[in-house]
């Protein structure tokens, strides 16, 4: 499809803005540095599947060419992206009951990962169902918050579309997920105190409170609350085989290996086998530390691997899309204003989530980012060159 759109090129391209071209620009880089990274050390099978996950940023560029040749329906576009939430909850509340009242699992995958007991996930990662679940909740949000003119049934639709997602997210029990609504909530309340929206905002700070306060209630939520309390006690006290003991001590394992080489890094997929030689040579790791092919976090991962110069490639990934997203928050079309938000909500749910999990190493994770980064990218683009669109009537 990429290459579709470079075929169209002479008879529709219009000139790319700055801001485009420093998002195109950051995909690129953060995949050629990884080419370079995988030539420079010696290869493995394990570390060429790594670089065609790092290499999907570069071959959607020629994708983003072709996006911006269009303008999709918006109406269309909004209920779609309300549908998949929805669809998002349906699944994950339909392994709940049948997990809970039943017994069973089902709609699993042959993903181990999306076997956990009482931890409904699709047939994924949890982690990663919770992250994505939690954005595509959002998007419903911000077209409550930001449209004008919505019809009744549009408005029931996305309140439900809000309520499904969000009870996807929950109900996988994920914490790094979790933490990325209060960032959400400080975003939101940021953006309606600067624009002149008392009102929303004081419905967001009370609705806020009130889900707090229920979901405070739940017996998963206070069961995921005393485990971290005891997790954290336990590492304390010198036990680190807890879930977070075992991630504080694969940080310390990271950076040590960042320590040794801090500019190059030591490599695709050289965690895993560097990692356990650090532990085996320093007493009182935990036995996960070089268990896994990544010390879960998404930023050691990059500085293990790639050094400075594969963190400056990460952060330019978040801030090149985060400067044009930001831009156009000021646009008077309002699409192009849901666009610019729920591109944002993508940046900032990856970076916190980020902190507790690698992130693209994963396709699933690598393709729901670029993508959506790139469809909401253009469409405001798009908004932006063809002018007006007219009133949304919803």
């Amino acid at each position: 499809m990429g290459l579709f759109g470079l075929c169209r090129l002479k008879a529709h391209f219009y000139v790319l803005t700055v801001a485009e071209k420093w998002l195109l620009a950051s995909f690129a880089l953060f995949s050629l540095v990884s080419i370079i990274s995988f030539y420079y050390w010696p290869q493995t099978r394990e570390a060429r599947i790594h670089l065609e996950d790092y290499i999907t940023f570069l071959m959607l560029v020629p994708l983003y060419l072709l996006l911006r040749q269009f303008r999709f329906n918006f109406s269309w576009m909004l209920v779609l992206l309300a549908l998949a939430a929805i669809t998002l909850g349906a699944v994950s509340i339909a392994q709940y009951v049948a997990m809970k009242y039943f017994q069973v699992q089902i709609l699993i995958s042959d993903n181990a990962w999306s076997h956990l007991w009482m931890r409904p996930s699709g047939g994924v990662n949890p982690m990663r169902y919770a992250a994505i679940s939690l954005v595509l909740a959002i998007m419903p949000l911000n077209a409550i918050l930001l449209l004008r003119q919505k019809t009744l049934r549009l408005k029931v639709l996305l309140v439900v579309a809000f309520c499904m997602g969000l009870f996807a997210c929950l109900l996988t029990q994920v914490r790094g997920a979790w933490l990325a609504m209060p960032a959400l909530a400080l975003v939101y309340g940021v953006y309606l105190y600067r624009t002149g929206h008392p009102r929303f905002l004081l419905g967001l700070m009370l609705g806020g409170g009130v889900l707090t306060f229920v979901l405070s209630q739940t017996h998963f939520m206070q069961s995921r609350a005393q485990s971290i309390i005891t997790n954290i006690e336990h590492y304390q006290q010198g036990n680190a085989e807890t879930s977070i003991g075992a991630r504080l001590d694969m940080f310390k394992g990271a950076l040590i290996l960042i320590e040794q080489n801090v500019v190059w890094g030591h490599g695709l997929n050289s965690y895993k086998k560097k990692a356990t030689e650090v532990r085996e040579n320093t007493p009182g790791l935990s036995r996960h530390v070089g268990r896994w092919n990544n010390p879960h976090n998404e930023i050691l991962l990059v500085m293990v691997e790639k050094g400075l110069i594969g963190l400056v490639t990460l952060l330019l990934l978040f801030v090149a899309p985060a400067l044009l997203f930001l831009k156009a928050l000021s646009c008077a079309e309002q699409s192009a204003r849901f666009y610019a938000m729920c591109g944002l909500n993508i940046l900032i749910v990856y970076a916190v989530v980020g902190q507790s999990v690698a992130l693209f190493e994963h396709d699933v994770f690598n393709h729901f980012f670029a993508l959506m980064v790139l469809l909401f990218a253009s469409q405001i683009r798009v908004i932006e060159h063809l002018g007006g669109e007219g009133e949304w009537v919803g």
